[in-house]
């Protein structure tokens, strides 16, 4: 494919990781896609993590060599995205390409909840498939904010792995 420009306030990507959601499984599969038709072949993703190669103009505020995280609705399995500047985010530099890649998705879920919630020092949030991608990252941000956190996940390797994180384990046979 030929390689994207980037127009007047995007810019463009060097993908070095792409995250995948459910939604891109349903499509490779074959499945449907709410909101937008599906054509076959088609270039799945909405999460990505890279380096940023190319400004448009007024793509202010993101410079060439950056390493950025982010989203858009669609084409992010592609080497190079084009996306609006204010799509992305500077990625922690401890932060491995991988987990970027992956991070937008889950993020912004736990973002919107908590921000809904209005989640603070002194409340307890109980997070169900606390394991998973969404409520990993539900138990980091309730905990950041001074929350106690009950993870429910099933199996002791899930529980292990959340108590990294603070949150609370009530029964041996059952992570709440």
């Amino acid at each position: 494919m030929p390689t994207p420009l980037p127009g007047p306030g995007q810019i463009r990507v060097r993908v070095r990781a792409a995250g995948v959601q459910p939604i891109d499984c349903a499509v490779r599969g074959g499945g449907r896609a709410p909101g937008f038709a599906v054509e076959f072949p088609h270039i799945t993703g909405g999460e990505f993590a890279g380096v940023v190669d190319a400004l448009g103009e007024g793509g202010d505020g993101v410079e060439t060599g950056s390493e950025v995280l982010g989203f858009r609705t669609r084409f992010t399995y592609t080497e190079y995205v084009v996306v609006p500047a204010g799509d992305v985010v500077a990625k922690p530099a401890e932060m491995p390409w991988d987990v970027a890649g992956g991070l937008s998705g889950a993020g912004q879920a736990v973002h919107t909840a908590v921000e809904a919630l209005d989640i603070r020092e002194g409340d307890t949030l109980l997070v169900h498939a606390a394991a998973g991608g969404v409520g990993t990252v539900a138990v980091q941000i309730a905990r950041h904010r001074g929350a106690t956190v009950i993870g429910a996940a099933a199996g002791e390797a899930n529980h292990a792995y959340l108590r990294e994180f603070g949150a609370l384990q009530a029964a041996a046979s059952v992570f709440l």
